[in-house]
């Protein structure tokens, strides 16, 4: 078994002091880094700046959408947080979903893998401290360069769901991030990525981090927090990217149901089509046991950091929870 725990803290029903707190607490449980989201909770960059003062985990974002922040914006943060770390910040951005992109932010989400091409190809210049100019379809940024000396270059790091985008990080992307997904579904898109650096005419460095954001529950009443987790996750299963990407792994007929389900409008019979089988190969919930051997799983099918996500509200469930996923190490 290889690969490193990780905090992602987005700890529901906690302040940023109360965060901060359990991030210390964590270092002391085996934990080696902290990934943020960009979602709808605390703003990502705005949090890891602050955490950086606290805490000496290497940092990242996983991941950032293209389309709410332009590469200009990106790139700052990211070098601005690379400083505050002394060169441990990572940096993913990916496609999100046109929820987050069209619903709430109110942007445009065509073309997202034409974004995120472009995208890097703009964040490559500017992390590197150099000029950067890009006319693209989706993004254009007309000689642009940060105005210190760049630190150390910020590893960037791709967002992808299916194969396309897979291949993709493979060509061009210094590692890869990955969200909702069985054990067994890792060496296949590991397989995508190997297969695109090797159409790049690039040889994947030993050393090339896969993220896995594990959304996880430590309970004793499985069925029960299955049932509450199915509302939450339902509607990822309805967007189009993750739609295509359940297709793809294998639940062609709970991903056909949700998006008729949602297409009527009808949010029951969305959770309804979420199959337990899909939540229990997509989440992570069981007891202290059962989580631990489902992280090592991970571990063991080639995730390099597996970023561990306490759906449980509450500083004490959130405790719990990464106290349990840190035996995955022992």
């Amino acid at each position: 078994m290889g690969g490193t725990l990780a905090i992602s803290p987005a700890f529901g029903g906690c302040s940023l002091a109360e965060t901060f707190d359990i991030a210390r607490a964590a270092a002391g449980w085996g934990y080696t880094s902290a990934w943020a989201d960009e979602v709808v909770g605390h703003d990502c960059f705005a949090m890891l700046g602050a955490l950086s003062r606290e805490v000496d985990l290497d940092l990242g974002v996983a991941v950032a959408p293209v389309q709410t922040r332009s590469a200009f914006v990106l790139g700052r943060a990211a070098l601005t947080l690379a400083e505050l770390t002394g060169g441990r910040f990572s940096l993913g951005i990916g496609a999100s979903s046109e929820v987050l992109v069209t619903r709430f932010a109110g942007l445009d989400w065509d073309k997202p893998l034409t974004h995120v091409r472009e995208t890097t190809e703009a964040l490559r210049a500017i992390l590197a401290g150099q000029r950067a100019t890009v006319e693209g379809e989706k993004v254009r940024i007309g000689g642009f360069k940060y105005g210190l000396p760049a630190p150390t270059p910020v590893p960037l790091l791709l967002g992808s769901l299916n194969p396309k985008s897979l291949q993709m990080a493979g060509a061009i992307a210094d590692g890869l991030c990955l969200n909702q997904l069985a054990p067994r579904h890792v060496p296949v898109m590991l397989e995508e990525v190997r297969r695109g650096a090797e159409e790049a005419g690039r040889a994947l460095p030993d050393d090339f981090p896969v993220v896995a954001r594990l959304m996880v529950v430590v309970t004793d009443d499985a069925s029960a927090a299955r049932q509450m987790l199915k509302g939450v996750f339902a509607p990822y299963a309805a967007t189009t990217g993750y739609n295509r990407f359940f297709r793809w792994i294998g639940y062609e007929e709970e991903a056909t149901a949700i998006a008729e389900a949602a297409e009527r409008g009808d949010r029951a019979a969305m959770i309804e089509a979420y199959s337990d089988e899909m939540a229990n190969d997509v989440l992570v919930i069981g007891n202290a046991d059962e989580v631990a051997t489902k992280v090592r799983a991970y571990l063991d099918a080639g995730v390099t950091i597996a970023a561990i996500e306490p759906l449980a509200p509450g500083v004490e469930a959130a405790t719990m929870t990464l106290k349990a996923a840190s035996a995955a190490l022992d």
